[in-house]
């Protein structure tokens, strides 16, 4: 009883918004959790709106966390978000909220809300980008977000674990319907009787890396090199047409070590449609490539490209083919913990009755 008590103390100081700072509680060696708050300070044409040379002050994000384990088998965790500007500015959401049984290493099942374990990317924390923005070919070629939740995040249940000593990682999920390959506000939309299947293999050449996600980099603590396979398939209904099922899939490459990051992926996903019989259905795809590199343990420089072809012919209305490059410097007083961010981005279109977008950002981030 004295633990559930505990737990229920933790979760009650994290919805009533403490000051921001880590708690550690522990009840023994078996029950104990952390609690801390984070946030990140936008400055820049943060709407992304061409030719709009305001500069925006915005709190990009604000949360409250918490987890830990009731025992060693039984763990959970819980991420509130603040949203302070935008939509919904003034309210909150729970973006993550899991319960995980640790069985052991070889299987471990996690259920509730929480990241789609599709992508590297998708199990990234926006709190550990290398750059001030995450890549934005991913959303455009392989969209996982679903209506009512966060990106890359959604209702589901996982069974995952390591083999092979650390060299094989393996995530297996079913998904609520909250997929839509069409966009969230489109008027065709997924079906109420189908779930979300994703299967994810990672294939670790050095160290493996702990934990359900992942970091954008370590900061010259880890030796981290693998290759990521992922696989994501949706049923969805389309108006007169029946069911289609729309088909994502990606690949991924990551280096971590002696300061020195690099990561890259490809998306490609294939909706199932036929919107017009010039091209028989929709496929886009994409790819980023990101470089940085750790200086002292202070500066970090980091560039990243991005290219997408949305696969929708030469129409103005529909043609989004682009690319993108963003560079940008990081100065880390301590490491995620404490940095400012500074970036540019240029944003150009095929079409050149397209408004191209650039575009200087600068964060500061702290969390406890």
């Amino acid at each position: 009883m004295k633990k559930f008590l505990a737990v229920a103390v933790i979760a009650a100081m994290a919805l009533m918004a403490v000051p921001a700072f880590a708690y550690d509680v522990k009840v023994d060696e078996d029950t104990f959790a952390k609690v801390g708050t984070k946030a990140q300070i936008l400055l820049g044409n943060t709407m992304n709106d061409p030719g709009d040379n305001e500069v925006d002050i915005t709190a990009a994000n604000a949360r409250i966390y918490f987890s830990g384990q009731v025992t060693n088998v039984v763990k959970f965790g819980f991420n509130y978000d603040f949203a302070l500007s935008g939509a919904g500015a003034g309210g909150g959401r729970a973006t993550d909220v899991f319960v995980m049984l640790d069985f052991m290493k070889e299987l471990k099942v996690i259920t509730g809300v929480y990241r789609v374990a599709f992508s590297r990317l998708a199990l990234q924390d926006s709190y550990q980008y290398i750059l001030v923005s995450g890549p934005e070919v991913a959303n455009s070629a392989a969209p996982v977000a679903g209506p009512g939740l966060a990106t890359y995040r959604n209702a589901g249940v996982t069974a995952w674990g390591d083999l092979i000593d650390g060299k094989l990682r393996y995530n297996v999920g079913l998904w609520d319907d909250d997929y839509n390959p069409y966009g969230v506000n489109a008027a065709l939309g997924s079906s109420d009787d189908n779930f979300m299947t994703t299967a994810r293999l990672v294939f670790n050449i050095l160290d493996p890396e702990k934990g359900y996600t992942c970091a954008g980099c370590y900061l010259g603590k880890a030796r981290t090199a693998n290759i990521g396979l992922g696989y994501l398939q949706q049923d969805y209904r389309v108006t007169g047409a029946g069911t289609k099922t729309a088909k994502s899939m990606t690949v991924d490459a990551f280096v971590d070590m002696n300061g020195l990051t690099v990561e890259a992926a490809y998306f490609v996903t294939d909706k199932d449609n036929n919107p017009t019989a010039a091209n028989g259905g929709e496929k886009p795809a994409g790819f980023y490539a990101e470089v940085a590199y750790l200086i002292n343990n202070t500066i970090q420089p980091a560039v990243r490209f991005e290219s997408f072809d949305s696969d929708k012919g030469t129409l103005a209305s529909t043609n989004l083919d682009y690319n993108k490059m963003v560079a940008g410097v990081n100065y880390l007083f301590d490491g995620q913990n404490a940095k400012v961010g500074l970036e540019y981005s240029k944003k150009d279109f095929d079409l050149s009755t397209t408004v191209d977008v650039d575009n200087l950002l600068v964060m500061l981030q702290v969390q406890f």
